[in-house]
């Protein structure tokens, strides 16, 4: 399922630890964005292995929303959090912040321990979750499409040292300006990478971080989009924001990024 294996546990004077398989330098953010290591001789991440590690953190994803007896909001979908065995076989990890739902008599997910307070990486949370601290599927998904774009661009989720801190903003401002979507590409590939799956990928991504999460696509759609069904984005509308609406409803993430700005931190 792509979930990462757990292979043991403990706990005691009210500290837990638990254990996974190593994967030493094997997390997906380390692949993407540590430009060193790439002219010290290391491959760059290739398009294939992009695209089927994007198809599995949706099946992952998918997994924990829709297919097994409790769902999981997993609160904290990151690149940091998926995890690349040797063969480029990535799983989903980081489920400390996550809430699980269990069925009723009913057959209904409802919440078995509600927590409100904001948890997670700024950059990857939602407009709505960062205002309300409420997690929904709805969150997570929006953070998957965070992921999506990082992976299209080789570009982190916030960068401080951009004139546009914010990747999602970047890519609302060139949804906006009707640009290539060729010119999200992630510059260190070359160019090369499969056009229509890139395509794919960014229009995806620009659905999955739409600020109203009315908007967003299910799992259960973006598992389809992914086997290649784009008449999905036909369907979804695809009602691009005005860039009035998004600032107003990114208002908490954008008022934090100045704030951060203005002290300097990077």
């Amino acid at each position: 399922r792509n979930l990462v294996h757990l292979r043991g546990w403990c706990t005691e004077q009210g500290e837990m630890l638990v254990v996974y398989d190593y994967a030493a330098n094997r997390l997906l953010s380390h692949l993407l964005f540590h430009e060193h290591d790439y002219k010290n001789g290391h491959s760059i991440l290739p398009w294939r292995h992009r695209y089927n590690i994007i198809k599995s953190l949706a099946s992952a994803t998918r997994y924990l929303h829709e297919e097994w007896d409790e769902q999981v909001i997993h609160r904290n979908i990151t690149s940091s959090a998926v995890v690349l065995d040797p063969d480029m076989n990535p799983r989903l990890s980081c489920f400390a912040l996550a809430e699980f739902l269990t069925r009723n008599e009913h057959g209904h997910h409802v919440v078995v321990d509600k927590k409100t307070s904001v948890r997670g990486i700024f950059g990857y949370m939602s407009p709505e979750y960062l205002d309300s601290g409420e997690a929904t599927t709805m969150a997570d998904i929006y953070s998957f499409g965070v992921v999506v774009l990082e992976v299209v661009s080789g570009l982190m989720a916030v960068d401080f040292r951009r004139p546009e801190v914010l990747l999602v903003k970047r890519v609302h401002e060139f949804e906006v300006r009707k640009r290539p979507y060729e010119e999200l590409a992630d510059l260190k590939l070359n160019g090369k990478y499969d056009r229509k799956e890139l395509v794919r990928l960014v229009k995806l991504g620009m659905a999955c971080t739409r600020s109203n999460p009315e908007l967003r696509p299910s799992m259960r759609q973006i598992a389809s989009i992914l086997d290649g069904h784009d008449r999905c984005f036909m369907e979804e509308g695809q009602k691009k924001e005005r860039r009035e609406e998004w600032k107003q409803r990114n208002a908490s993430s954008l008022s934090l990024t100045r704030r951060i700005q203005a002290l300097g931190i990077q």
